[in-house]
């Protein structure tokens, strides 16, 4: 009898211990969350503890994320309609805000990402003529894009590195 007592013993105590330990990779956050509310944020990779089943850990990526715009159309100065398509390379910067702001979703994130470059994009293209769009298809759109959306994406902990376009052409 014993020894079944002291067998269910270990069996509790480690995994209590498996249910309180927490890795964090090189390329992740983990957010550590106390019913709910984000109680601290692990931003060096390796071992760490939380309070099993009072605490959760969530993972956010570290990494450089890609978003890919869909198509859209737009109208520039001289009222020609032109067909751009663009992807944005952005990252989470600091993982609390991010939290706080977008409840820890990419998918959120994705959505403000694309309403913000879909506007800079309307705004910069309707300010330019037809020739002007297609001289500056290279560094300078993409200069004018990151100029016209400036540190907006901070108050969401996001920051974005560049917008690319991958396609630019008449309809």
């Amino acid at each position: 009898m014993k020894k079944i007592l002291f067998g269910i013993f270990t069996i509790l105590v480690l995994t209590l211990f498996g249910a309180s330990i927490v890795i964090t990779n090189e390329n992740e956050y983990k957010l550590i969350r106390q019913f709910g509310k984000v109680n601290s944020v692990i931003t060096e990779p390796g071992l760490s503890f939380k309070i099993p089943f009072i605490q959760s850990a969530d993972t956010l990526p570290k990494e450089i994320l890609i978003y890919d715009l869909s198509e859209s159309d737009v109208i520039t100065m001289d009222k020609k309609t032109m067909i751009t398509d663009s992807y944005v390379l952005w990252r989470i910067s600091n993982p609390l805000t991010f939290a706080q702001t977008l409840n820890s979703s990419i998918a959120n994130a994705e959505s403000r990402i694309d309403t913000t470059v879909y506007n800079a994009i309307k705004n910069i293209i309707s300010s330019m003529t037809q020739n002007d769009v297609i001289s500056g298809r290279d560094s300078e759109l993409t200069n004018l894009l990151m100029e016209n959306i400036g540190n907006s994406m901070e108050q969401y902990g996001i920051t974005l590195l560049t917008v690319e376009t991958k396609r630019l052409d008449l309809p």
